[in-house]
């Protein structure tokens, strides 16, 4: 089975993922489960790789994925009593900050696509927390602002992202913390650096 087969499978397996199994206890490893004992539960029959790092790398990228999943679905939970999802509560929160603002602006500092940024200001307009009016210096541009019920509401949400990111590093060291986001930044980077050889392929000559 060659690697594009292997990541196939792999996906199949992150979409249709299970929540994680809770921290195993392990004295060896400050009660983190064991390299082993994870890679020998998720073999799946058929699939080879070349060593460990092989194996060790695609359980990471599915942990990373499975991490993800669930992070987006507790914070979509958390905001759903205001009638919003995370990534939206997350726009009116910079806009109840910064004031007056563009949707490419926004787009640029909460590093989204504005297409996105545009729906989510869409739907939170709707929900009467955000409006928009038009530039007096370029009629083009829209300005977006967060209304007296969007600024009422915003400190709430500010608290309820700090609960929940608070309760997501419970347990780990900032050291680790640190750690992991050295990581994390070198992970971004390789992914951005894929995005952009993909483009270039696709690119008509």
């Amino acid at each position: 089975m060659d690697w594009n087969e292997q990541l196939t499978r792999l996906t199949q397996e992150i979409l249709t993922a299970k929540p994680m199994a809770g921290r195993t206890e392990s004295a060896k490893n400050g009660g983190l489960p064991r390299v082993e004992e994870s890679l020998a539960k998720t073999k799946k029959p058929g699939w080879a790789y070349a060593g460990i790092r092989e194996w060790q790398a695609e359980l990471s990228i599915s942990r990373l994925f499975r991490t993800s999943i669930r992070l987006q679905t507790a914070f979509d939970r958390c905001f759903s009593q205001f009638g919003m999802t995370a990534q939206e509560a997350a726009v009116l929160v910079h806009c109840a900050e910064e004031g007056d603002i563009s949707a490419g602006k926004i787009a640029k500092a909460m590093g989204r696509d504005k297409g996105k940024i545009t729906r989510f200001v869409d739907r939170l307009e709707a929900g009467g927390f955000l409006s928009r009016s038009s530039d007096p210096r370029d009629h083009r541009l829209l300005i977006i602002k967060a209304t007296t019920k969007g600024r009422r509401v915003a400190p709430q949400l500010k608290v309820r992202f700090e609960e929940v990111r608070s309760q997501f590093f419970q347990g780990v060291l900032n050291v680790d913390i640190d750690r992991l986001e050295m990581v994390l930044a070198q992970l971004h980077a390789n992914a951005e650096r894929l995005c952009e050889v993909k483009a270039h392929k696709g690119a008509p000559s």
